[in-house]
């Protein structure tokens, strides 16, 4: 793997840090950070069990979107940046 596709991903990470951020504590609550910082970890390391960590972070996203805790355009960030950890396929 060359370079710079990890700082991509990295760079994706760090996003998803600052996205996370910017909501502050009221509006996630400590295991749903936790949450979605392992679906980004499991990503970005290519762990094996990345499927279904991944799929609990869609499925809080898909919440914070649908209960309005979160507005549309802040849960697509959290998704386009947590896709962006993965490696490329093909």
């Amino acid at each position: 793997m060359t370079a710079e596709p990890m700082i991509a991903r990295g760079a994706h990470y760090t996003a998803l840090l600052d996205t996370i951020d910017r909501q502050g504590a009221t509006k996630l609550h400590a295991r749903e950070r936790e949450q979605l910082l392992e679906a980004a970890d499991v990503l970005l390391f290519g762990e094996p069990d990345s499927e279904r960590r991944v799929r609990w972070a869609e499925v809080l996203i898909e919440d914070l979107e649908t209960s309005k805790r979160w507005s549309v355009e802040s849960c697509d960030q959290l998704r386009e940046h947590l896709y962006g950890c993965a490696a490329p396929t093909g």
